[in-house]
Formats: C-alpha cells, structure tokens, sequence
C-alpha cells in the first residue's frame, strides 16, 4: 500500500511510504518497520524518476530542538521506551507559559538508561500512560528523544489507574488517588498543580 501524499502537508513523524517504494530524501527517515516518516513539518516533494522521496520544510513554524522544553502525554510505553505525543513548547521562568502549539501532535520518546533517567530500573516505575508530562528535547530531529530529568521535568497531570480520578501530589515521587486512596509512584515535576493543568489545557488541545 503506498502512502504518497503529493504535494501534501505532512508532521513529523507522518508516515509518507514504504522503503519498497521510495528512497529517504531531505526530511525523511526510516523508522524500524520500514516504513519512511516525515522528520519536519512541511510539503511533501518526490523524484519520481529516481524514487527518492522529500519533505520541503514550512519555515515558519517552529519545531523542537535539542534544550527545548515540551508538554505532552504519554501514549504508551513498551518495556525500554516510553512514546510520548508532543502537543507544544513550553518555557518554565518566569512561570509555565506555552510558547509554540503544533497543529497536530509531535512523535517522541523516553528511553531508559543511557544517563536519561537515573536510578529506575523500568520506566513504569515513574510514567503511565495518559500522565502528561513536561520533558527535555535532547535532538533535534524526529523522532524527539525527551528526558524527564531535571527539578522542575517529570509528571504534571496523572489519573488513578484503578478508578480513573485525577490524582493528588503527596510528595515529590507519590501521588494519591482523593477517592480510592491508592497511591501509584510517579517521577512528578516540582510544579505540578491541579490549576497549571487547567491553564495548559484551555490553550492546548489535550484529549
């Protein structure tokens, strides 16, 4: 099945064809299924004559790059990795504004070990998915490898994973559920609060 969009506007991490049918060019990469994704957001361009597939970049939207601050949710996490769906850029001082919002989710994720994160032997130790997070760019390339170490990074938002209420902050690795009383261990940003949720979410699109 061939998945060229001619002319099309593609997202980071938009899948655009098969390595069968085209060869990554500019923009483009080969992710570990064979399937060739977009990197960059912009207009999809391919030379038919030699089967190499591009991606020409929209210069005006702003994307990830290494030291950026993200907000974004935690989708799934199979054993070492953690998929994380990038809805913004953030910046932390004076306090927690959103600076860019992407018109559609950005793919990234957390990997265990490599000096990521310190100390945790399985990612589902700190993370679930449907937490949303605020984490460190390390490339600037999708997809976006994220850290969650540093004071202020980690879980801002996390709902019970028994009866789905949103979870309160009991001290700087636990959160309790109001209305069960299970407790669940999260690695919790320093300035998590119920109100920065409510604020991200009246400018974000976050389902």
């Amino acid at each position: 099945m061939s998945y060229y969009l001619k002319d099309e506007i593609v997202v980071p991490g938009q899948v655009m064809a098969q390595e069968e049918e085209f060869i990554e060019g500019k923009g483009a990469y080969i992710d570990d299924s064979g399937f060739i994704r977009s990197s960059l957001l912009g207009k999809v361009s391919a030379d038919l004559d030699n089967k190499i597939i591009n991606v020409k970049p929209k210069n005006e939207i702003k994307l990830p790059k290494k030291g950026n601050t993200i907000v974004g949710m935690v989708s799934s996490i199979r054993e070492t990795i953690a998929f994380v769906s990038i809805y913004g850029l953030v910046s932390l001082v004076p306090r927690l504004r959103v600076d860019v919002e992407f018109p559609s989710p950005l793919s990234g994720a957390i990997l265990n070990g490599q000096g990521i994160i310190d100390k945790v032997s399985e990612l589902g130790d700190i993370i679930k998915p449907g937490d949303i997070i605020l984490a460190k760019v390390l490339n600037s390339t999708c997809p976006y490898n994220l850290s969650l170490k540093g004071l202020h990074l980690g879980v801002i938002y996390s709902s019970c994973s028994k009866c789905g209420e949103i979870m309160q902050v009991i001290d700087n690795n636990k959160m309790r559920c109001p209305r069960c009383g299970n407790i669940e261990k999260r690695k919790i940003s320093s300035i998590a609060s119920r109100k920065i949720v409510l604020e991200l979410k009246k400018t974000l699109i976050i389902s």
